[in-house]
């Protein structure tokens, strides 16, 4: 079976051929002359199988580069669809938190609660939860770790994924806070003035944990302008993880759309 390179030199010795064929005759027409000719169209000869071999070998190389680009392509995109789903997820968990945070703010308002014990408890779990988002970037870090980053021939494409790198990146720093945030203010807190057994973030089915004993102690920290600022907080930091998983989002779709355009 003859290669690439070896059909490559078929056709170069096959156009020389037929050109030099060609280049006899008229020399042969002019015998004075035929000599010179002769060596004149040699060159030529030689300088056009090299343009046509080198004309060859871009199309082979330009042939490779888009099936190796097609294949990120295909592959980037269950990345995306992966990452569009775990956005949306995230995104409803926070939906629904901010209310419940709203919620207990107000109550912590009133001279008196409007709700039970055990929906203050059941509330106040939600400083405890902390939905992350993370990102699938396995082709990415293909595509920058080979420096295949420039067989991506859209340019749109490539600015889309420099701005969700960016976002992903400050996500990720907000994210690092809220870990902070839980480790050194919202679970000292509940540690030195609730039940931590009444808030307890899990449940894990077959490891139940007894049932709380004083957990009408958010009762009496209820008014503290230190819960209320604790849960404030709480909120404060899930709004601004809240627009930036929503801008991401959006990033997301634009890169979908843009991945599924180039099918």
């Amino acid at each position: 079976m003859i290669g690439p390179a070896g059909a490559r030199e078929l056709i170069q010795i096959s156009m020389i051929n037929f050109f030099r064929k060609i280049r006899k005759k008229m020399a042969d027409d002019n015998r004075p002359l035929k000599y010179a000719r002769y060596a004149i169209g040699e060159i030529v000869l030689v300088v056009i199988g090299i343009l046509i071999a080198l004309q060859i070998n871009t199309w082979n190389e330009e042939r490779k580069e888009n099936k190796i680009e097609a294949g990120y392509l295909k592959e980037m995109q269950e990345d995306y669809q992966i990452n569009l789903r775990r956005s949306e997820s995230v995104i409803k968990k926070y939906e629904l938190m901010i209310p419940t945070l709203s919620g207990l703010i107000e109550q912590s308002l009133l001279e008196k609660p409007t709700i039970s014990v055990d929906s203050l408890n059941q509330a106040y779990i939600t400083i405890s939860s902390m939905p992350v988002y993370s990102s699938s970037d396995r082709v990415y870090n293909n595509l920058i770790g080979s420096g295949d980053l420039k067989l991506l021939k859209n340019k749109e494409l490539k600015t889309e994924l420099s701005v969700y790198y960016e976002i992903l990146n400050t996500l990720k720093l907000v994210q690092t806070t809220h870990e902070l945030e839980l480790v050194e203010s919202f679970q000292p807190y509940i540690i030195e003035h609730m039940d931590f057994l009444a808030v307890a973030p899990k449940r894990i089915e077959g490891f139940q944990l007894p049932a709380p004993k004083e957990k009408d102690k958010i009762l009496e920290v209820l008014h503290d302008s230190k819960f209320r600022n604790i849960v404030t907080l709480k909120w404060v930091i899930i709004t601004d993880l809240l627009d930036q998983n929503r801008e991401l989002e959006q990033i997301n779709k634009n890169i979908l759309d843009l991945l599924q355009d180039a099918d």
